[in-house]
């Protein structure tokens, strides 16, 4: 028996958290959750709903034959699709840890790019990802639908350290990503609970940029604005930025 904590998840038989949880459970055990499917384990639901699934993992080449083997398709990248209409993304992390990574990408005396920091906070998720056991139940009887017991999740630190990284990315190319992105920080921040001694790890570049932008996101008032236009089109539940600018302000202080 499984001793990881268990998370409960709601939703239709055949529908997407009961796909995705099947899923889950069938993949290569090393591979670590991330994405929408990972911050409904760690707020709670309700949240907002996924369409994907979104795992990370250390050497994607040893894995490549047996996902491609329960896929439909396989387009290259990480990208996989399965029956139910069900997309799976596989990002391949680096192999050295995220203060290695730093280390060498700071050698040379310039800043540290976006895409590197996305790079580095992806790579620290991968290393300090924590097991749940997830279950599917039918939200209208509780029968159980399916479960994936003893995965590797991101924890609410890794997901924010993640998030924060890549929303920059999204600014231009990817605008509804960029707006997913923040309602789901808005809602680790003030749900998900993160862990301070864990936030204590982080490395200080990784700490700093992550706290400088939620700060510019959540606190600062042109920043907030922003924000509010950026994620008010989700309403289940609704985003307080009060709370969340309190929730930021509560984490950076410590």
């Amino acid at each position: 028996m499984s001793s990881a904590r268990p998370v409960v998840l709601s939703g239709r038989r055949g529908g997407t958290t009961h796909l995705e949880v099947e899923l889950l459970a069938s993949l290569p055990q090393d591979m670590r959750l991330i994405g929408g499917l990972a911050v409904m384990c760690r707020v709670g639901v309700p949240h907002r709903t996924t369409v994907d699934l979104d795992v990370i993992t250390r050497g994607l080449d040893d894995h490549h034959e047996s996902i491609s083997g329960l896929a439909l398709t396989s387009t290259g990248g990480g990208q996989y699709s399965f029956e139910g209409g069900l997309d799976l993304d596989v990002i391949d992390v680096a192999p050295e840890s995220a203060e290695e990574l730093l280390e060498v990408l700071s050698d040379g005396g310039l800043p540290v790019t976006d895409l590197e920091l996305a790079v580095v906070a992806h790579t620290w998720a991968h290393d300090h990802a924590a097991p749940l056991d997830v279950v599917a139940v039918e939200d209208s009887t509780g029968d159980r639908l399916a479960e994936a017991l003893g995965r590797l999740v991101a924890t609410t630190v890794g997901l924010v350290v993640m998030k924060s990284a890549v929303v920059p990315l999204r600014a231009s190319s990817k605008p509804e990503k960029r707006s997913s992105d923040l309602y789901d920080l808005g809602r680790l921040l003030t749900a998900g609970r993160p862990d301070r001694q864990e936030i204590a790890t982080l490395p200080p570049t990784l700490r700093e940029v992550t706290f400088g932008r939620l700060h510019d996101w959540f606190v600062d008032d042109s920043g907030r604005d922003r924000t509010y236009r950026d994620v008010r089109r989700f309403d289940e539940p609704l985003l307080d930025l009060d709370d969340v600018a309190d929730a930021v302000e509560d984490l950076t202080a410590g």
